[in-house]
């Protein structure tokens, strides 16, 4: 190879690691906000009284689908680019 495709490779490779940080951070977000979420359906759940066990599994529920949810989106969009990049 040349140092042009070693340059072009360097950054490429700088880009996604960039980009890959990005996302990470945006992920980080999502979960802190998903959190105080979950918060709120403990502490509204207690305020109408439901039992403080029950009120923790439905806090629980909301924040494993969530979480699940992000992360078969973050899958997907990862397949999708794979398989964007092998068309090319």
């Amino acid at each position: 190879m040349t140092d042009k495709h070693n340059e072009a490779d360097e950054i490429l490779s700088a880009l996604e690691s960039e980009m890959a940080l990005t996302n990470l951070a945006n992920r980080g977000e999502y979960a802190a906000g998903i959190a105080v979420c979950a918060g709120n359906v403990l502490t509204v759940a207690l305020a109408s009284g439901v039992p403080y066990i029950l009120a923790k599994e439905m806090a629980s529920d909301f924040w494993k689908a969530e979480m699940l949810a992000d992360t078969v989106a973050a899958l997907l969009i990862d397949s999708n680019l794979e398989e964007e990049g092998e068309d090319e």
